[in-house]
């Protein structure tokens, strides 16, 4: 099975890519490139630090691809879908890897309690 970690900086990597690709694509390439921008320094800082800020950066800017998928202009159904299914993703690792992270700070906090027991 695939890590939440991986799956999470995959996942981030193809929406920062897809949104580089679309600054030559779309009417305004400044928000592209702003979103291509966003998602790949989350990616990258994610990558770096482990952070839970940058994994909830990331899922929020999941959640906002997600929204605007079904109104996407000028591009075939398969591409809305593709963006929708990608970014539901996004948003399923981010939730993993908060979940493990929460997990693994409750099983150090009960293990060191018990060890100073």
């Amino acid at each position: 099975m695939m890590n939440a970690r991986v799956g999470l900086i995959l996942t981030g990597l193809a929406f920062g890519i897809w949104e580089v690709v679309d600054i030559f694509w779309i009417d305004v390439p400044a928000v592209a490139a702003l979103f291509a921008a966003l998602f790949l320094g989350c990616t990258l800082w994610f990558w770096r630090r482990d952070s839970v800020r940058a994994a909830v950066a990331l899922m929020l800017l999941f959640a906002f691809e997600a929204a605007a998928a079904p109104v996407l202009k000028h591009v075939m159904t398969v591409t809305k879908v593709a963006d929708f299914t990608l970014a539901l993703a996004g948003v399923a690792c981010t939730i993993a890897v908060l979940l493990a992270g929460r997990r693994a700070t409750r099983s150090r906090g009960r293990a060191l309690a018990e060890a100073g027991s």
